[in-house]
């Protein structure tokens, strides 16, 4: 069994399964392509990964030794422009769009793979309802990149990157039984204008706020009421500790009381006198 700790690195096609025989076979070869250019560009040397060709997604564990930042940093940003020049005079059903994950972990070569709970996280960030929407809703993107939180933390957050924490946006990924979450980037684009059916923003590093209190006080015997009108209308207030903030109105009515049992009117008052009517 042979055990380390490195960097794995997953990436997929995105409209892989819609294109026809020929086409599926040209953007395998671009995929191909645009991967080892964008290693060579960064000075990796993409031979010595250990790679699982799928068809349209690349499973690759990169030796102990390969610095974290040239992989995140370097070879991300050359992938990046290694696609928008592919894509640069294809049509956008042609065009090569990947998602790509990365996380720092634990692998060990099982007799189909790589079993383990790192393989499985890099392969659900990978797979992730947000990297999905993510090119669906920024066309003129090419690649969105997921990294995993402690990959994020160690590594971007940290500063050894050249990479901005802020261009990152924290995602919720829940695919199959796997709960976790991720920081997602759009090289040429911005992620934080994407609509996520997800738990709001968070800052980089910032802890992950409570669930939200309802406004609502429990206090079946009494309700709190504010409103606004302008012209002849007229404004109605109830119990004494109601507000309202901006009284445009001709005549304001109060409540003396208002609970279960019914409404008891007050005063009324007019603007023009400030006397009761």
């Amino acid at each position: 069994m042979s055990f380390q700790r490195s960097l794995l690195v997953c990436c997929d096609l995105r409209s892989y399964g819609s294109a026809d025989d020929l086409l599926q076979r040209e953007l395998q070869e671009l995929l191909v392509r645009s991967l080892d250019r964008a290693g060579a560009a960064a000075g990796l040397d993409r031979s010595t990964w250990r790679r699982q060709a799928k068809g349209d997604e690349e499973w690759a564990v990169l030796p102990a030794t390969t610095p974290e930042g040239d992989v995140v940093d370097r070879y991300v940003r050359a992938l990046d422009a290694e696609l928008a020049a592919t894509n640069r005079y294809r049509v956008p059903e042609a065009k090569l769009r990947l998602r790509m994950a990365i996380h720092f972990g634990t692998t060990v070569e099982g007799a189909n793979g790589y079993p383990g709970q790192d393989a499985v996280l890099v392969s659900r960030l990978l797979n992730s309802e947000p990297a999905h929407a993510a090119l669906e809703q920024s066309p003129s993107s090419d690649l969105v990149v997921v990294l995993s939180d402690s990959l994020f933390t160690s590594l971007v957050a940290a500063g050894y990157t050249t990479l901005r924490p802020e261009d990152f946006r924290r995602v919720d990924v829940r695919v199959k039984a796997f709960r976790g979450h991720g920081w997602m980037w759009l090289p040429s684009g911005d992620v934080h204008a994407l609509v996520l059916d997800s738990a709001p923003d968070a800052e980089p590093g910032a802890p992950v706020p409570p669930d939200p209190v309802s406004p609502v006080v429990n206090s079946p015997a009494s309700v709190n009421q504010n409103a606004v009108a302008s012209g002849g209308s007229t404004v109605i207030q109830a119990g004494h500790d109601a507000h309202v903030t901006h009284q445009k109105a001709d005549v304001i009515q109060h409540f003396d009381r208002n609970d279960q049992r019914g409404s008891h009117f007050g005063p009324s008052y007019r603007r023009d006198t400030d006397e009761r009517a």
